[in-house]
């Protein structure tokens, strides 16, 4: 039987022209490195184009951490069901540690690219319940993750505060939470995604703390909000104003849940700049009444005085318009997030004699080969040995470590 279709493989090859990746992780001592730090610890400093690592299956149990000398790294997984880093400190509580020696993966540099990757907090996760329990923190600007997921339960993934308009992209991703579980600053885009609600009734989305000078905040287009079992008996807010000046926009958003009638909290440590939907529907696609949305929002100083605020609620369709991945994302340098998780063409594989065989892709570093579901070769070549026996896959590579699907 064959198949042509896409997942990831992994074993270095040097072959005609270079490597398709530059490093693999695999547990089974089939790759260059056992755990994904000892590649990010081995891999180049300062860099200017992708080092290409591949996460080969398994659960890894270990905090990673990412310099902020080591730009340019790409971490690419078999899939996030099949590929997991996952660790179980804690950020709160009584043994609570730092938020960058917590999260699960704190990734302090820029130019990162995430595929197929789960990302645990799996205190979080298994135990649904808090105190903070970090899968990811994010601190550097020009950050995709591409069909990752981000699992936990209390404050899941962290986003970059350093300076107010840094930028992340998620895409196609499943973001797992209950309590506050995205949080933070920045410009980040949050593209077609699922938000899966881990507790009943009364948790929040989002908590951010947006600086003053941050243009765009938070982002979330074409989403959808999830629960287990039957979503509909889920209760949730959207967000709440964790500190600062926080900007939030939900525009056309499925809500499979129950979004409480006012949406957001009006109260927490902040004074919201903009709480905003547009196009928000339930699970059957009927546009939700959203009169009822909170547009008022109060907070305490140091004396004790109460001081309000008015943000708007709901946004027109000229205004949601505005929110695209181009306007919110390109920055002053023209970043154009969606080259870097674009994969290449879909090698079209022939048979020819005791060899699979295909045309060159164009723009590919290279191919991967699975055999029977296993990974078995990196090749810069168009052909692969092939026995009529097994069952083949071929993916192109892109220059960013993207698989073809």
């Amino acid at each position: 039987m064959l198949m042509v279709a896409v997942t990831t493989t992994a074993a270095t090859a040097k072959e005609k022209g270079g490597q398709v990746f530059h490093a693999v992780v695999a547990q089974d001592g089939t790759g260059d490195y056992l755990t994904v730090q000892a590649a990010i610890d081995a891999a180049p400093v300062g860099r200017t184009e992708p080092w290409r690592i591949y996460i080969k299956e398994g659960t890894y149990k270990e905090h990673v951490d990412i310099p902020e000398s080591k730009p340019y790294l790409s971490l690419i997984g078999e899939g996030r069901h099949k590929t997991q880093i996952s660790c179980d400190r804690l950020c709160g509580g009584p043994t609570g540690v730092k938020v960058d020696e917590g999260a699960t993966v704190t990734a302090r540099s820029s130019n990162l690219f995430f595929e197929g990757i789960n990302f645990v907090n799996s205190y979080g996760h298994e135990q649904k319940d808090g105190p903070q329990a970090l899968a990811l923190f994010t601190q550097g600007d020009r950050v995709v993750l591409s069909r990752c997921g981000l699992l936990s339960f209390q404050d899941t993934w962290l986003t970059p505060f350093r300076l107010p308009n840094l930028r992340n992209y998620a895409v196609n991703c499943f973001i797992e939470g209950a309590v506050d579980f995205i949080y933070g600053q920045g410009n980040v885009f949050f593209d077609s995604d699922t938000l899966f609600i881990m507790r009943k009734k009364g948790g929040y989305i989002v908590a951010p703390n947006h600086h003053p000078d941050t243009e765009w905040g938070y982002v979330f287009r074409d989403n959808v909000i999830t629960a287990p079992g039957d979503a509909i008996e889920t209760q949730v807010f959207l967000g709440r104003p964790w500190h600062a000046q926080p900007k939030v926009a939900f525009i056309n958003t499925k809500a499979e849940v129950t979004v409480y009638p006012e949406g957001w909290r009006n109260h927490m440590g902040g004074l919201p700049t903009l709480f905003a939907e547009y196009g928000t529907t339930d699970w059957q696609g009927h546009r939700l009444d959203l009169s009822h949305r909170c547009s008022r929002y109060w907070v305490e100083n140091e004396q004790k005085d109460t001081i309000w605020c008015t943000s708007k609620a709901v946004i027109t369709a000229d205004e949601a318009a505005l929110y695209t991945v181009e306007n919110v994302l390109s920055g002053t340098d023209g970043w154009q997030p969606r080259q870097v998780m674009t994969s290449c063409p879909q090698p079209v594989v022939g048979i020819v004699g005791k060899y699979l065989i295909w045309q060159p892709v164009a723009d590919a570093v290279g191919y991967v080969v699975t055999v029977n579901g296993q990974t078995k070769r990196f090749t810069t070549d168009c052909r692969t040995p092939y026995n009529k026996k097994n069952t083949y896959r071929v993916q192109s590579v892109s220059r960013w470590g993207a698989l073809s699907r």
